[in-house]
């Protein structure tokens, strides 16, 4: 594909309608400096010094952010955050991205805003602080949510969906009946992007990595999975969950496969270091936008997996690619127009 194709293609995705619901979150970086030799005079103990504290939306959050990167301009939220400060950031974040948030729900008691909390020494990344990741929703919500999202499809392209918890906004009662919802709007595009229970969802695209398809089929996952073994393993899940399946296989690319076509883009050789945290929910986002302006399965995991190796590039962040990013990627590894 060339990048003159590739730029036509994105602005089809400027007009899209997309929704996102499952498990929004924030990604709170800062950094530490623990030999400060300074004591505190009430407890004795040592004193760390932090600085640089910057958040960005994680999880379905950042499938969010990387949706308006791309281009999207009508993206609707739909979930829970606490009534808590952390909370209150991840409005903001939203609004400044000017995302619609009338579906987004502040719960008043028994539910943090979940957050990976970052703290980096010398660069490094030191024990990870989470909140949130074992809230329980309680079902009069859930229903609230389930009524919000059957008012909004009928006026939606695109609708993702986000399981980033083991006690998440959707477990598998949940998606059962999400599972009845998709059947009624044949229109709209759904995406899957599930940890736990992706088997289980039925009528979506379902994005998944090597780790998570084995889990699902309950299968020992190889040490290494060939293109060979994924497709086959992936057309099984595919008939399973009625619907196409994307790999993603890292270094090695990604795969997109349904009951009639198996398409496949390989990895691209990135030099330097790299950082994967959130490129999975860049390929979802890009799937999501590709398929939902029409595309066809094979240039829509091509610019996913140009997209992917924008973010990856980009250290201590949960990043996001734009068009001109995937451009100057592409413009890299292609030497034709």
């Amino acid at each position: 594909m060339t990048a003159s194709e590739i730029t036509a293609h994105f602005s089809r995705i400027l007009p899209l309608k997309v929704g996102v619901v499952g498990d929004f979150a924030l990604d709170l970086y800062l950094t530490v400096q623990p030999d400060t030799g300074e004591r505190s005079l009430e407890t004795g103990r040592a004193v760390f010094w932090g600085s640089q504290p910057r958040s960005s939306l994680g999880a379905a959050g950042n499938v969010v952010q990387n949706l308006v990167a791309l281009g999207v301009r009508d993206v609707r939220v739909v979930g829970c955050v606490g009534n808590d400060l952390f909370g209150r950031e991840m409005r903001h974040l939203f609004t400044d991205l000017l995302v619609d948030t009338r579906h987004l729900y502040t719960v008043h008691q028994d539910w943090d805003t979940c957050v990976y909390t970052k703290p980096m020494q010398a660069g490094t990344e030191a024990n990870r602080i989470d909140f949130g990741t074992q809230n329980q929703l309680n079902n009069s919500l859930f229903n609230q949510l389930l009524f919000d999202l059957e008012q909004t499809l009928p006026d939606l392209d695109v609708l993702i969906l986000n399981q980033q918890f083991a006690n998440p906004l959707l477990d598998e009662t949940r998606v059962t009946r999400l599972n009845a919802l998709i059947a009624r709007f044949p229109n709209v595009r759904f995406v899957a992007d599930m940890r736990q229970v992706g088997q289980l969802i039925r009528g979506t695209t379902l994005k998944v990595n090597t780790a998570e398809m084995a889990r699902f089929l309950n299968l020992d996952l190889p040490d290494q999975p060939d293109c060979g073994w994924c497709a086959h393993q992936a057309r099984t899940l595919s008939r399973q969950c009625r619907g196409p399946v994307v790999v993603t296989r890292g270094e090695a690319g990604m795969l997109y496969v349904d009951q009639t076509e198996i398409q496949s883009v390989p990895g691209l050789p990135l030099r330097g270091e790299l950082d994967t945290v959130g490129a999975g929910d860049t390929v979802v986002a890009a799937l999501a936008a590709c398929l939902g302006a029409g595309m066809a399965p094979a240039p829509a995991l091509e610019i996913a997996n140009l997209a992917a190796a924008v973010t990856v590039q980009k250290l201590q962040q949960t990043g996001t690619a734009s068009l001109t990013e995937i451009l100057a990627v592409h413009a890299m590894y292609n030497h034709h127009d």
